[in-house]
């Protein structure tokens, strides 16, 4: 798991055994960004919602499939983010969270800062400056 921000933090594929150690740690949302049936041991999303329910830890699955980054997901991860609650994001590696954390930053932050922020948390965004650029120049 990578700290994005105090409040974001993305991490590689959870297990449903994971969630009662997240929420020990505070954790009050979690979002799938992988689609059920990547790989074939892949836990599907469905265990992990049913073991945050049982915790009172909000569900979102918002699967984002490797290289088809669009602006509902990035609406939706906006919006999450406005909710400032304790949230972990995860896909295969953490590459498809950061990457729609960063897009959903843009009208917030300069992008410079959003590059920065990925690189801290391990994750090299610099190929995106021209996506982050039209997006901020949309918004």
């Amino acid at each position: 798991m990578r700290k994005v921000t105090n409040h974001y933090f993305v991490s590689p594929q959870i297990e449903s055994s994971d969630i009662k150690s997240l929420k020990d740690q505070g954790f009050e949302l979690i979002i799938c960004n992988r689609p059920n049936g990547e790989e074939p041991d892949q836990p599907d999303f469905e265990s992990i919602k049913e073991e945050c329910s049982k915790l009172g830890i909000k569900f979102y699955n918002y699967p984002l499939s490797p290289g088809d980054l669009n602006l509902e997901r990035v609406l939706e991860t906006k919006a999450i983010i406005e909710e400032d609650k304790k949230t972990l994001a995860y896909c295969r590696t953490g590459t498809r969270c950061i990457t729609l954390w960063a897009c959903a930053e843009v009208a917030n932050k300069e992008i410079k800062e959003i590059l920065k922020i990925s690189d801290n948390a391990g994750y090299d965004l610099n190929h995106m400056e021209e996506i982050l650029s039209s997006l901020k120049a949309a918004s």
